[in-house]
């Protein structure tokens, strides 16, 4: 890695690392500043707003976790129902390895609320999230694996908020949860909803 993309690096975890723990709007560029070790000029050499780093962590969430969920079940040759398998698989292990990254980003809506220029961006990257779920289970449906009466659209919506509630217990739990039973017990409780009796 070269200096610079070092450097950016250093910042954006940096930011991450505040956001997560005083929240976007409650972070200053000087307390990112300091826990880089950069001087102001430099900090903005790499991004002139705080606003933009938002983005680029925007950015990476979505190159990180959708562009690469998408490329495992890509290469997924099984049914909707192993597919279904592979993303709960893949966000507990995405979830364990990108801590202040998942718990920044589900605690982002409540933080950004008032923030209009930040919403489209996460919509968009729910919307692209929901429409592939969206996608598999309607494959499932088609396929005789899941419940006719279910709407693929609505499915998707309910397993992404559920999702988002899991990851932030988890984080708030992580403690006294064993996270492996706490994944299997979402897994057969939303597959068992999916699935045809």
């Amino acid at each position: 890695m070269n200096r610079s993309k070092e450097t950016v690096s250093r910042i954006v975890q940096s930011a991450l690392w505040l956001f997560v723990r005083k929240g976007y709007h409650a972070t200053s560029i000087d307390e990112i500043m300091t826990r880089v070790g950069l001087t102001k000029g430099a900090l903005y050499a790499h991004f002139r707003t705080k606003g933009e780093l938002l983005f680029r962590i925007i950015d990476i969430y979505k190159v990180e976790f959708m562009k690469e969920l998408m490329r495992e079940v890509e290469k997924c040759e099984g049914s909707a129902l192993d597919k279904m398998h592979l993303i709960i698989s893949f966000n507990a292990r995405f979830g364990v390895e990108h801590k202040d990254l998942i718990s920044f980003l589900s605690s982002l809506n409540a933080d950004l609320k008032a923030d209009v220029d930040f919403e489209p961006a996460l919509k968009k990257i729910y919307r692209e999230y929901q429409q592939f779920l969206s996608k598999i289970i309607g494959q499932g449906i088609k396929q005789g694996e899941f419940k006719k009466d279910l709407n693929p659209d609505i499915a998707a919506l309910i397993f992404i908020g559920t999702q988002d509630g899991i990851m932030h217990q988890w984080l708030l739990n992580r403690e006294r949860v064993d996270g492996v039973l706490y994944i299997r017990t979402f897994r057969n409780l939303f597959m068992n909803g999916l699935l045809k009796n």
